[in-house]
C-alpha cells in the first residue's frame, strides 16, 4: 500500500510539475492576432475583461456571437462578419465569450449564468438600440435566454446549428466523474493541449463539423491552433465537454418561449455531424407565431460550406438586401 501511495504521489507532483512548466510557456489571449477585420475592443464585465469587434454604422446593430468548443472564437463567425461588411451599412460587433479567443480565460466559476450576464452587460452598454443577434451552436442558448429576460434588447435572432436539440445532454454520470477526477489531477490540462494540435483538429471538424473534409478552411485551422495553445485555455472548454455550460431543459423553457422573430438554421443532413435536432419538430410546433426554421446544406457550420443558401436565408429574414 506505501509503495502504491508513493508511486500515485510521485504521478501526481509529475503532472504538476509539468502543468506548471508547460504554462510558463504559454502567452496571453491578447497575443492571439484579432479573428476578424474589424475594430477589436475591450469591455469590462462584472466577471472580467472581455474582448469584442466593431464596424461602425447605421441602422439597427447585428451581433455575432460565436459557438463553444475546445478551439471557440469569433474567427468562426469570419464570414457573416465579412457579408455584412460589405453589403450592409449597419453597425457590426462580434463578442468573443470570456474564455475563448481574447477575451480573459483566468481561472472563474465558468457556467450559463455568467455567460448570460455577460451577454446582458453588452447588449446594455455597448449597441446603441435593440439589436439582431446571430449565434452559433451552443451560443444560440445564451442569445434565447437573454432575448427572453430582456426583450426590449433584442429585435430578431437567427440561431444556427442550436444546441439542445438533442433527445439527451452531455456526457454520462461515470463520464461527468472521470473529466472532473481528470480536471483534479492535471491531466485534462494537458491532455487539452496536446489534442488541440492541427492534425487533431482537421480530424474533429472532418468528423463532426463539415460534411465535406476538403471545405475546411485554412484559416479556421489556424485560428483554432493559436487560440488553443494560450494560457487558461482548457477551463472554459473543460466545461463545455463536462456539460456544465449546457442550459436544462432549453428547448421547452426557453426556445419554446420566445417571443421576438426568431430563425433556426440546422443541416438537411446532421447525421454526419455532432449534434442531433431531434427534437426540433417538436419544438417548432410550441411556437408556431415566433419560430421558423429552414434546412440548409453543410454541416455546422453552413456559412462557411454552404455560403449562398446560408446568406439568402438570413438576408430576407434580417430584411439586409
Amino acid at each position: 500500500v506505501l509503495a502504491t501511495g508513493a508511486s500515485l504521489l510521485g504521478t501526481y507532483a509529475g503532472l504538476a510539475a509539468a502543468r506548471w512548466a508547460y504554462r510558463r510557456t504559454l502567452p496571453s489571449p491578447l497575443s492571439l492576432p484579432p479573428a476578424l477585420d474589424l475594430e477589436p475592443r475591450p469591455i469590462e464585465g462584472p466577471d472580467g475583461r472581455a474582448q469584442y469587434y466593431v464596424r461602425p454604422g447605421n441602422g439597427p446593430p447585428v451581433i455575432l456571437l460565436h459557438s463553444f468548443n475546445a478551439v471557440a472564437s469569433s474567427r468562426e463567425m469570419q464570414p457573416i462578419a465579412e457579408h455584412l461588411a460589405t453589403t450592409t451599412d449597419r453597425p457590426i460587433y462580434a463578442l468573443d465569450w470570456l474564455g475563448f479567443g481574447r477575451s480573459d480565460r483566468g481561472p472563474r466559476a465558468y457556467s450559463p449564468t455568467l455567460y448570460e450576464r455577460q451577454l446582458y452587460h453588452f447588449l446594455t452598454e455597448v449597441p446603441d438600440g435593440p439589436a439582431d443577434i446571430i449565434a452559433l451552436s451552443l451560443g444560440a442558448e445564451y442569445a434565447a435566454q437573454v432575448a427572453l429576460q430582456a426583450a426590449p434588447l433584442v429585435r430578431r435572432l437567427v440561431l444556427i446549428s442550436p444546441t439542445g436539440l438533442a433527445p439527451t445532454q452531455g456526457p454520462s454520470a461515470p463520464g461527468r466523474l472521470g473529466l472532473a477526477l481528470a480536471d483534479r489531477t492535471g491531466t485534462f490540462e494537458l491532455l487539452y493541449h496536446r489534442l488541440t494540435r492541427r492534425t487533431s483538429l482537421r480530424d474533429y471538424y472532418a468528423r463532426q463539423i463539415f460534411l465535406a473534409p476538403d471545405a475546411i478552411p485554412s484559416v479556421l485551422l489556424d485560428y483554432a491552433e493559436q487560440t488553443a495553445q494560450i494560457r487558461g485555455a482548457y477551463r472554459a472548454p473543460l466545461r463545455f465537454v463536462d456539460g456544465t455550460l449546457s442550459i436544462e431543459n432549453v428547448a421547452e423553457d426557453v426556445y419554446a418561449r420566445l417571443y421576438r422573430p426568431t430563425l433556426l438554421l440546422t443541416p438537411a443532413s446532421p447525421d454526419a455531424t455532432v449534434q442531433s435536432f431531434e427534437r426540433l419538430s417538436s419544438l417548432l410546433s410550441q411556437n408556431t407565431r415566433d419560430l421558423s426554421h429552414e434546412a440548409l446544406p453543410g454541416g455546422l457550420l453552413p456559412h462557411w460550406e454552404a455560403p449562398t443558401p446560408f446568406f439568402g436565408t438570413v438576408n430576407e429574414f434580417l430584411d439586409l438586401s
